[in-house]
């Protein structure tokens, strides 16, 4: 979606264009960023910002974070170790609001078992993740299901 700029009369999109959040607003065009400058509020006073209009990155899938039960009669959460991005000593995975946004939260790990990595700390059992990190995402982004059937968040086997 084009950047959109409203103003109730002349004066105030003169205003608007020579003011600090109009160059913000050619800063995120220019970098390739969709966003909408508002200029009257809905009770007729002048209001000014810029809010950006981010489309949904599409991920591979959206995992849950899995309770696996242990022979000893305990349990573990166990996540596919793609679902995990590593920066320095840290490592991370995006997890899923209600709202469909990613969030990056830093995990502590445990050992890996085929294909899947033990999660120690950081994460609850049934959250949702994407379930590839290679994917480049930012705090906030919307995220969907880029697979054509219409599914939740799938547990991983």
């Amino acid at each position: 979606m084009p950047a959109a700029i409203e103003a109730s009369t002349e004066m105030q999109m003169k205003k608007i264009l020579n003011s600090r959040a109009a160059r913000k607003l050619l800063a995120v065009l220019l970098l390739g960023i969709p966003a909408a400058l508002g200029a009257c509020g809905g009770n007729g006073r002048p209001t000014h910002g810029i809010t950006p209009q981010v489309e949904p990155v599409a991920v591979e899938s959206i995992v849950s974070v899995e309770k696996r039960p242990l022979l000893s009669g305990t349990t573990e959460l166990v996540i596919p170790e793609a679902a995990v991005f590593h920066r320095g000593p840290l490592a991370g995975v995006y997890v899923v609001d209600s709202e469909g946004r990613a969030a990056i939260r830093w995990i502590d790990t445990g050992r890996s078992v085929n294909g899947d990595v033990v999660v120690l700390g950081g994460l609850d059992a049934g959250e949702r993740l994407v379930g590839n990190s290679s994917v480049q995402l930012e705090d906030g982004m919307p995220v969907k299901l880029q697979v054509s059937e219409s599914k939740e968040a799938v547990p991983h086997e």
